[in-house]
């Protein structure tokens, strides 16, 4: 029985993030209100490939996640670091959802990370 009062995926993401610091502006528009974070890979998708590939199928209690969180956060860092992370106004990150969907295949990240550059240079940046 499972003693996860929500997604394991929750417990993974508030770990990582208390190292995350917002930029003061969005990465495309330079908007300093209503900025939020957004990461490049999926969180979810890199815990479940990483659970994959260290044949890991025990995620259903608190202390399980926690000390599976470390270890996976030390085993994905680049993926999860600051250069794949990007400060985005609240327009602008939901314009992106909205084109790439809420949740999205890590393969793509390309092609996001070219639209948020495309979208910055229209926006003079």
């Amino acid at each position: 029985m499972s003693d996860l009062k929500r997604f394991p995926i929750k417990y993974i993401r508030d770990f990582i993030k208390k190292d995350y610091k917002t930029r003061e502006d969005c990465y495309i528009c330079s908007s300093k209100t209503k900025l939020e974070l957004h990461h490049l890979y999926s969180v979810s998708e890199l815990f479940g490939k990483w659970c994959d590939k260290n044949s890991i199928k025990d995620v259903t209690s608190v202390e399980k996640i926690k000390e599976l969180r470390v270890i996976f956060a030390k085993e994905c860092e680049d993926d999860l670091s600051h250069k794949n992370l990007f400060t985005l106004c609240s327009s602008h990150h939901k314009q992106l959802h909205s084109i790439y969907g809420q949740t999205y295949s890590n393969h793509l990240a390309p092609k996001i990370k070219n639209w948020l550059d495309i979208q910055r240079t229209k926006n003079g940046r």
